[in-house]
């Protein structure tokens, strides 16, 4: 699956995307501010798209 269609965001994509930093999101997913990471498997971890993008509108909606 290309890019564009996976339902899923590595972590690396989502800081470059939001142009916060990889430690910025894990403070807010301590936090509880942020869309919790999902394990696809031992060594991959991504965020789903749909969380992201719901995530980004409520944060446009805020301000």
């Amino acid at each position: 699956m290309n890019a564009p269609n996976r339902p899923f965001l590595t972590m690396k994509e989502v800081s470059d995307i939001l142009g916060i930093s990889v430690s910025t999101i894990d403070r807010l997913i301590k936090r509880g501010q942020f869309p919790p990471k999902v394990k696809l498997s031992p060594r991959r971890i991504v965020f789903m798209k749909n969380e992201i993008d719901e995530w980004i509108k409520s944060k446009k909606n805020n301000n």
